[in-house]
Order: C-alpha cells, then sequence, then structure tokens
C-alpha cells in the first residue's frame, strides 16, 4: 500500500512538473491532485459500503419491509434506503467524471441539494419512532414536526446559497466538487445541525427508558431502540462534527469533503439497520396486543395465559411505590399492560 501511495504521489508530481518548474509549485500542485485521488477513493469505498449493507440486509427487508403493510415508516425506509442509493450514485459520478468549469457552476450545487433529503429520511424516521416511543403525544408530535421543518429549511439554504464551486487544480477541467464559500463557515451547520436533532431525540428516548425501567417494564423493544438509538447518535454525531471542523478549516477546500460520504451513508446505513432491527424484534414476540387509544406500543406478559390488562394510561404509582403496588392516574400514554407476573414483560410494536 506504501509503495502504491509512493507510486501516487510520483506521478503526482511528474503531473504537475508539467505545469510548473517552480518546486513549491509542483508541491501544491502534487498535494492537491493527492487528495482529490483520496477524495475519489474514499466516496467509491463508501458507495460500495452502502451497495454491500442493502445486498446482506436484502432477505430481511424482504420480510419486514415489502411483506408488511404500507405505513409512513415503511415509506421513509424505502426512500432513505434506495434514494439513498441513488444520490450517492449521482455524486460519485460528479467526483470522479471530469467537468469544465461552466458545466460545474450548475452542477456543483446538486452535491448539497441531493444529499439533504438522505439526511432528512434519516431523520425523520428517528422523529417518528421517537413520536411513537414516548406515547404519540401532541406536544411531542408538534416538537418532532418543527425541528423537522426547521432543518429542512436551513439545509435548503445551505443547498443554494452557501456552497461554493471548488475550481480544478490544473486547467478548466476536472471533477465536480464543493465547499462552503471562501472565509465563511455556513456549510459546517449542514453536518451540526443533524447533531442537534438527532441529540434532543435521543434524550427524550433515554429518559422515557428512564421511566420504563422505574416502574420495572423490561423489553427486547425497549432495548434495542434505547441501544441502538444510542449508538446511532454515537456514531453519526461524531462523523458529523468531524465533518464540521474539516469544514471550517479553509487552507484546502479539497480536504474539507474528505468525510461527507463517510456521515451521509452511516446515517442511512444505521437507520435502515435500527428499523429492520426494531421490526426482527416485533416479529419474535409471543403475544402481540393492540392498544384502543394510542397503537403505538404494547407490554404484553412473556409467559403464558394474560390474566387481566391495565391501561397504563390511567395508571401511575403513587410517590415512593412501585407501579404493582399502586392505582391511580396516569403513566405511559399508548401502553396496555398484560399481566401475569409483575416484573417479567415484553414490548410489541402495533404500528
Amino acid at each position: 500500500m506504501a509503495a502504491s501511495m509512493s507510486g501516487i504521489s510520483q506521478v503526482n508530481i511528474a503531473a504537475a512538473s508539467t505545469v510548473s518548474d517552480d518546486p513549491q509549485v509542483q508541491l501544491a500542485l502534487a498535494g492537491g491532485f493527492q487528495l482529490i485521488h483520496i477524495l475519489q477513493v474514499y466516496t467509491s469505498s463508501m458507495m460500495a459500503l452502502a451497495v454491500w449493507d442493502w445486498m446482506v440486509c436484502a432477505r430481511m427487508e424482504w420480510y419486514r419491509i415489502w411483506k408488511r403493510e404500507w405505513s409512513a415508516i415503511k415509506c421513509l425506509y424505502i426512500w432513505t434506503r434506495y434514494y439513498g442509493i441513488a444520490c450517492f450514485a449521482v455524486n460519485l459520478w460528479l467526483f470522479n467524471a471530469e467537468f469544465t468549469i461552466e458545466q460545474c457552476k450548475t452542477l456543483h450545487y446538486l452535491i448539497a441539494a441531493t444529499c439533504m433529503w438522505v439526511t432528512l429520511g434519516s431523520e425523520a424516521i428517528l422523529a417518528i419512532r421517537t413520536y411513537a416511543f414516548l406515547g404519540k403525544k401532541l406536544w411531542v408530535g408538534i416538537l418532532m414536526s418543527v425541528m423537522l421543518l426547521g432543518e429542512t429549511a436551513f439545509l435548503l439554504y445551505v443547498s443554494i446559497a452557501a456552497v461554493y464551486q471548488i475550481p480544478p487544480p490544473i486547467g478548466d477541467r476536472g471533477p465536480c466538487t464543493a465547499s462552503d464559500k471562501p472565509g465563511k463557515h455556513v456549510v459546517s451547520g449542514f453536518w451540526l445541525a443533524p447533531v442537534v436533532f438527532d441529540l434532543i431525540c435521543t434524550a427524550m428516548t433515554v429518559g422515557k427508558s428512564w421511566k420504563l425501567r422505574d416502574v420495572g417494564v423490561r423489553s427486547g423493544l425497549v432495548s434495542i431502540f434505547v441501544r441502538e438509538g444510542i449508538f446511532y447518535f454515537i456514531a453519526v454525531a461524531g462523523v458529523n462534527v468531524l465533518n464540521a471542523a474539516f469544514m471550517i478549516q479553509s487552507s484546502n477546500p479539497s480536504l474539507q469533503n474528505i468525510n461527507c460520504y463517510l456521515a451521509l451513508v452511516l446515517s442511512q446505513v444505521l437507520c435502515c439497520r435500527l428499523v429492520l432491527n426494531l421490526r426482527s424484534q416485533t416479529d419474535q414476540s409471543t403475544t402481540h396486543t393492540t392498544s384502543e387509544s394510542h397503537p403505538s406500543f404494547a407490554v404484553s406478559a412473556s409467559r403464558n395465559p394474560p390474566n387481566y390488562s391495565i391501561p397504563l394510561k390511567k395508571y401511575r404509582g403513587a410517590a415512593g411505590m412501585k407501579s404493582q403496588d399502586a392505582h391511580s392516574d396516569d403513566l405511559f400514554d399508548g401502553v396496555k399492560v398484560q399481566v401475569s407476573h409483575p416484573r417479567d414483560f415484553t414490548v410489541s410494536e402495533t404500528n
């Protein structure tokens, strides 16, 4: 690998020597060629990762997505998965083909304008899951909708007004790439906005899971939602913050895009995996109970015959008492418990 990279470096220096006899100019041009080559290899590798994950998940997807009835999550999954792959292919073409400066003046807008919808698809899935997990409360739905609309408006602004065409290192032809406008750091917000959104959703999810834990409700579905939701946030937020840091540095515009594909592909892959794994847990549940008022999640006894049902919407543990020892008003909207053992529960998704 080192020999290969050394060979590429020599080729880059040889190409730069045909443009200028100044050694410093040659080194600068060779460095630009090297970064473009790394960007092309990196984006190609991320595209391969997206396709590989789709192929690995094809069987699960058939049973857990395509054979299920249509819903908002199903539509968003299909959009995020298949539009995402198409979007990655378009951007791979822009980064690897050769375009004139005039051609790229229009095409460079496609980079952010197409990728933003992959990000928003992942965010919408996370928003709906958070809304359902918190009992489909009205204020949660309003909050998620306002945050999604705000993020959409900001990403549209970045895509239209904030991106800047990176000129080719030599001549008037080269790959079509884009970055922040010189002296500006607006495009950094393209990566930081999802971090803020994911942080709010993750905090709300963790808070709800602690409430469930405090009253003794244990569930495989809840565990998957919380565990993978936290992992999703840590992984995607870490890469997005790194992207923002690369965008803020302005010494080399070609370096600003180096991690963009990693952030986009990672968010798409992890979000699709979250949906598939949640539906897998639903399929493994032994009983399926539908809540009359809020059919988002149902909690059912994992042991044999259920004895009776308690709508948790009208049930809250009194101060200093466990939920099974108290009989008072409100606890978890959209959840019904079938009890055969006070601390042995599984949760099944009914939507």
